[in-house]
């Protein structure tokens, strides 16, 4: 698989939003920038990439983190939790996201991005004022991969149809995603806990659907 940027022709062109240099801004500035100055009407993750560079791996994750928190249709943490796996993977691996060409064309309405910002940004702001660089063994490159790898199983339990399984993962990976880009690790390690918990109570639940899945299978192939 290769970069996702390199999958697909980008939608946003240089025209469309602003050089600054973005690095030092916070993700909540980020989105609501994105609303404002890009001039589409859909974002593919590609674009998303590309908006935030270095940070979007963690900040893809916070996006499809409050779209999984956002009221939504049944059966759809199954398509917005598939991206996670992919960039929960990538921070394993320490390397930039990627993902296959057709995940990568895929994306988000301006007015879905819109209600991203609109409700989320608030509380995103909140969040980020108590938020500083800290513990910094616990924001290491090590640290970072640990992180990814609790991500992978809390975004596959979120793309499993488990009932009520998608909003204990999604905050937990919100949290662990703005904590990363802080690099504070005092709030890394209670998003550490929160997911541990979080795991393992949905585990029951987990186990138990996945035993109903492969059953059913089996009798459909018998």
């Amino acid at each position: 698989m290769k970069d996702a940027s390199a999958l697909c022709d980008p939608v946003l062109s240089s025209s469309d939003v602003s050089e600054e240099d973005r690095s030092h801004l916070p993700l909540s500035v980020l989105i609501d920038r994105l609303c404002t100055e890009a001039r589409t009407e859909r974002f593919s993750i590609a674009d998303l990439i590309g908006w935030f560079e270095q940070r979007a791996t963690v900040a893809l994750l916070l996006i499809f983190g409050i779209l999984n928190l956002l009221p939504n249709p049944p059966g759809a943490s199954a398509v917005l939790g598939l991206p996670m796996v992919y960039l929960s993977v990538a921070m394993i691996l320490n390397k930039p996201p990627f993902f296959p060409k057709t995940v990568a064309r895929r994306g988000l309405t301006r007015s879905m991005f819109t209600t991203i910002a609109t409700r989320a940004t608030p509380v995103l702001r909140r969040v980020e004022r108590v938020l500083r660089p800290r513990l910094a063994p616990l924001s290491s490159a090590l640290a970072m991969r640990f992180t990814g790898l609790v991500c992978l199983v809390l975004s596959t339990i979120l793309v499993l149809p488990v009932p009520l399984g998608n909003i204990g993962p999604a905050a937990c990976m919100c949290l662990l995603a703005l904590a990363t880009v802080a690099r504070d690790g005092l709030w890394m390690l209670i998003g550490w806990a929160l997911s541990v918990l979080c795991i393992v109570l949905l585990s029951g639940v987990t186990i138990a659907t996945i035993h109903f899945l492969v059953q059913l299978l089996l009798r459909l192939t018998s």
